[in-house]
């Protein structure tokens, strides 16, 4: 979090999860020492929740739990106002439930106990840079309640809250995860009680921006819902349930890339303390992603066209394959490592950032004529752009999508002679575009938005069609042997490149127009 503004920080409470394998060494690490030659001795507890049969008090995000000396009642935690790696939000703490209707939640249907936790709760005070922050250490066992009342299928707990003002929290979190594998908590306790139990949640939709909404409530609402996405997908990953996971997990990090590129006037030095960290995660997802693409979307195209199994082709495919696990072996180590627990941290800061009037920024450069894309800095379209603490989001997202149009537009000349990497650069550059554009659609006229963004789907999938062919040639080529193995490999891997080259070329052949066509129509249909 920079310093800056480490003084306007709100206090949060942070929820850590914490692998039942290393919680001996969390309760033991320095970071969590206390002013006091001992900590509170642990107590024994159990929470009880309750809801319906058809789970009506999870359908609007309410979690009702029994402690054992009253009844509290929550967000269940679904979504938005509930950050990534954030407690949910309590709203009574002493509440009756034959009393709920009054209070306004109407219970269509009888109470049931629908899941317990049991275990020990330790709570202490831990002073970080003269804050004191509150902690509190969960263990035990969270089970299922059958609709008869016994305990069903349950699962080891072991979780940390932190309350304090959220640089410190934050920074308090890192220390841990540094040396540990400490995360944080994507499900509430009463939600992982409700998915043990085999239950359907469905998360709450974000608030729709408009107009009127302050940027940086709008920045909050856009990040919590990406680094929610993003981190869920990346916990996925290991588990290897096919290749959606790593697929969504690289899109949703160039929106993450997409959305600090869009606000960069509101986040001092946040972004680039992200930047080295997505980085390194982007080039562990982008293989991985690469072989999962050239085998679903070239080599098994070909194999099915051939009117019987292929020697080259099987060799290639076997290749392949070998090539995708080293690329899914060395991301899921990645995640093992403490740079990915200090990304997933930062992200969780990232979401954060509290409002505040950015400096003046200086004029943005203009492009000489015949420059080609890539050649003008990230921040050019942006670097006018300022902003007053109370600064609206309608205003925001018309300046942000104009400056991003000129800068990808105004460098181009003639796409006909373009050479296929500038050509690949232009589309990354539409690419980021139509993320911001999707992103901050709800604030711009509807018309506007959609046009903008159906135009620029066009463009950069005829473009992706062009650029395809000479990656899957080059990660065909990347495949061939060394001199020293069988001739007979070596003859098949000739063969299978040689296929793959054609494929790739008559696979483009007309793409070079239709992207000519699609970039026409881009231009044509400019909203600004």
């Amino acid at each position: 979090m920079p310093d800056s503004i480490a003084v306007a920080l709100p206090a949060v409470t942070l929820e850590l999860v914490c692998a039942p394998t290393a919680l001996a060494k969390l309760a033991r690490h320095a970071a969590l020492k206390t002013s006091k030659v001992r900590r509170p001795r642990a107590r024994a507890f159990t929470v009880t929740w309750h809801d319906t049969a058809s789970y009506a008090l999870a359908g609007r995000d309410l979690a009702l739990a029994d402690t054992g000396q009253g009844w509290e009642l929550g967000r269940l935690g679904l979504g938005w106002p509930r950050r990534p790696g954030m407690a949910a939000d309590p709203i009574a703490t002493a509440i009756n439930p034959a009393g709920l209707e009054e209070a306004g939640f109407a219970i269509p249907g009888p109470l049931h106990k629908t899941g317990s936790l049991t275990g020990e709760r330790q709570q202490f005070t831990v002073i970080r840079d003269g804050v004191p922050l509150d902690c509190t250490l969960m263990t035990g066992a969270a089970a299922t309640i059958t609709p008869q009342g016994s305990t069903g299928e349950s699962r080891p707990v072991a979780r940390l809250t932190i309350s304090g003002p959220a640089a410190a929290a934050v920074g308090l979190a890192q220390a841990l995860a540094t040396d540990l594998p400490v995360f944080p908590a994507l499900v509430t306790l009463p939600q992982e009680a409700l998915l043990l139990r085999g239950a359907k949640l469905k998360p709450l939709s974000a608030p729709v921006l408009t107009a009127d909404m302050p940027t940086t409530e709008a920045f909050a609402v856009l990040a919590s819902g990406f680094v929610q996405t993003f981190l869920t997908r990346l916990e996925q990953i290991e588990g290897r349930s096919g290749p959606e996971p790593v697929h969504q997990a690289r899109v949703t990090l160039r929106r993450i890339s997409a959305l600090m590129l869009s606000f960069r006037p509101i986040l001092g030095d946040a972004e680039d303390r992200l930047k080295p960290l997505l980085g390194r995660l982007k080039t562990v997802l982008g293989p991985a992603r690469d072989w999962d693409v050239f085998l679903s979307e070239t080599v098994e195209p070909i194999a099915r066209a051939l009117p019987e199994a292929d020697p080259a082709i099987d060799w290639l495919r076997s290749a392949a394959t070998a090539r995708r696990e080293a690329a899914y072996a060395s991301l899921i180590d990645w995640l093992h490592r403490p740079d990915y627990r200090s990304l997933v941290w930062r992200l969780v800061d990232l979401c954060l950032v509290p409002a505040q009037p950015p400096s003046p920024l200086p004029a943005p450069a203009v492009p000489e004529a015949g420059t080609l894309p890539g050649a003008v800095a990230e921040d050019a379209g942006l670097a006018s752009l300022t902003l007053a603490s109370d600064a609206l989001i309608g205003d925001f997202a018309a300046h942000c999508l104009e400056s991003r149009w000129k800068k990808t537009m105004r460098p181009v000349r003639e796409l006909l002679p373009m050479p296929l990497p500038e050509l690949h650069e232009l589309r990354i550059k539409c690419k980021k575009l139509r993320y911001q554009a999707e992103m901050l659609q709800d604030a711009l006229p509807a018309k506007t938005a959609r046009k903008l963004i159906k135009r620029l789907a066009e463009t950069q999938e005829v473009m992706g069609l062009l650029n395809d062919g000479a990656v899957a040639t080059e990660l065909a080529v990347s495949l061939r042997p060394g001199q020293d193995v069988a001739l007979r490999e070596q003859v098949l891997a000739a063969e299978a490149i040689g296929v793959i080259h054609g494929y790739g070329i008559g696979h483009t052949r007309d793409s070079r127009a239709a992207v000519i066509e699609a970039w026409r129509k881009l231009v044509k249909s400019s909203p600004f």
